[in-house]
């Protein structure tokens, strides 16, 4: 129900002394009409995101909020067919009010816009958010710590619903994991320079995701830059960076693969999370039937959106191919070396994060990853 402003009290009192000078009968009358008009209105005012008269069986509308267009892979294969799915499996009880590219917020606040309710389902990426997701990050920037989505995405969406990920990274910020999606992990991808093993990203000017990447690139003597996925393109073109760490699909969906000479399969430079959340005011509002869908087409399409990206991220990577990228598949003795320097890097870092929560989240997700291995 929609509050009463002050404006409105006011105006009901004003009235109420005018009528002091009429006739008693004639002044209950009026009260009454005005009593009876008043009703009327905040009865049919209601809740915003509710229409109907059946208790549960009302309809509800719930606002989604996406960085991604409508033409990118993560709009057409995940975010509507989860919303189509919600709608399935309520009977049509829930729709929504969908906010694709950035209409409601841009990458970096829809997390927090749904966490205070501006948005009742958002997408987030974790590299946005170190301090907010300190658990998150650990574990999926640290470099080798997951091959393929799949293995990633299941083990982490595990995780995301227990205790201390849950709480640290989702509920302590007003918001609830609904699907989680470990993206494929990082390759490198450069306008002049082939990499091979990890010293040759020295003297690079590297685009690079969260605080352990930043670290490994400072070791190699490469530069880090932070900027954001819709930054790339511009920043590749005008020579401000020389080398991304991405994912195929990505490449492909921010049109970055003209500007990009050669390529590298095997690296695994880390990687990052990316999820829908919902207000957790709004969960908890929300029918108990409600809830399980929701939950339910997170699960679901948690799952298949990996199994999807990994088979599209190898189609895309061919296609790269194609296009002339020369994309460089390591040796094993190549992989040793990155591996090598993974868990340098990694132990070092873990180390003066002083976070035994970290350790434990890191040590089940490896445990993860083996189960879907």
């Amino acid at each position: 129900m929609n509050p009463v402003s002050t404006s409105d009290l006011r105006a009901s009192l004003t009235l109420d002394k005018k009528l002091g000078g009429m006739g008693k009968v004639k002044k209950n009358y009026i009260l009454v009409l005005m009593f009876a008009v008043f009703s009327i209105i905040v009865s049919a005012c209601g809740d915003a995101n509710a229409e109907g008269n059946d208790g549960d069986s009302k309809k509800i509308t719930l606002k989604l909020a996406v960085s991604q267009p409508v033409t990118h892979s993560l709009s057409t294969e995940t975010f509507e067919p989860f919303m189509e799915r919600v709608t399935e499996l309520t009977d049509g009880q829930v729709e929504f009010d969908y906010y694709p590219a950035e209409q409601l917020g841009k990458l970096s606040d829809t997390f927090d816009l749904t966490g205070t309710g501006v948005a009742d389902i958002g997408i987030y990426m974790s590299t946005y958010y170190p301090s907010k997701m300190p658990l998150t990050n650990g574990v999926l920037t640290m470099p080798g710590m997951y091959s393929n989505s799949y293995e990633g995405t299941m083990a982490y969406h595990e995780l995301s619903k227990q205790s201390p990920v849950l709480e640290t990274d989702f509920l302590n910020h007003g918001v609830r994991p609904l699907l989680s999606y470990a993206i494929p992990v990082y390759e490198y991808w450069t306008t002049g320079k082939e990499i091979k093993v990890p010293s040759d990203l020295k003297g690079l000017k590297a685009r690079v995701s969260g605080d352990i990447a930043t670290q490994a690139m400072s070791t190699l003597g490469a530069s880090a830059i932070n900027i954001t996925v819709a930054e790339m393109y511009e920043a590749l073109e005008r020579g401000v960076v020389d080398s991304v760490g991405l994912y195929a699909a990505s490449m492909k969906d921010y049109g970055m693969g003209e500007l990009i000479k050669y390529g590298t399969s095997g690296v695994a430079f880390g990687g990052s999370g990316i999820g829908l959340v919902v207000n957790e005011k709004t969960f908890q509002g929300l029918p108990e039937d409600v809830q399980k869908a929701l939950v339910q087409a997170g699960d679901e399409f948690s799952e298949s959106n990996a199994k999807f990206f990994d088979e599209h991220n190898v189609s895309v990577l061919e296609g790269l191919k194609g296009d002339g990228i020369e994309v460089y598949e390591l040796t094993e003795d190549e992989i040793a070396q990155w591996q090598e320097f993974y868990t340098e890097i990694g132990e070092k870092w873990l180390k003066e994060q002083n976070n035994p929560d970290l350790e434990a989240t890191i040590k089940a997700f490896q445990e993860g990853v083996k189960k879907y291995n």
